[in-house]
């Protein structure tokens, strides 16, 4: 039981890194420098958590 929510919730954590790295363009940086690449980041997750948030929100088809 235990495991089965743990592989759960690790695919939902892969998939968030998953998608941050392809589509949000962190699996190569385009900045140098602590601040610049934090901006870059925060950025990136903010995009990552409207997309999931627009996914929750949409009526589920049955």
């Amino acid at each position: 039981k235990g495991y089965a929510l743990s592989l759960r919730r690790r695919k939902m954590i892969e998939e968030a890194f998953g998608w941050i790295k392809t589509v949000g363009g962190l699996r190569k940086t385009r900045h140098k420098g602590l601040e610049k690449l934090s901006g870059q980041a925060l950025f990136t997750f903010a995009a990552y958590n409207l997309t999931r948030l627009l996914n929750l929100m949409r009526p589920a088809v049955a």
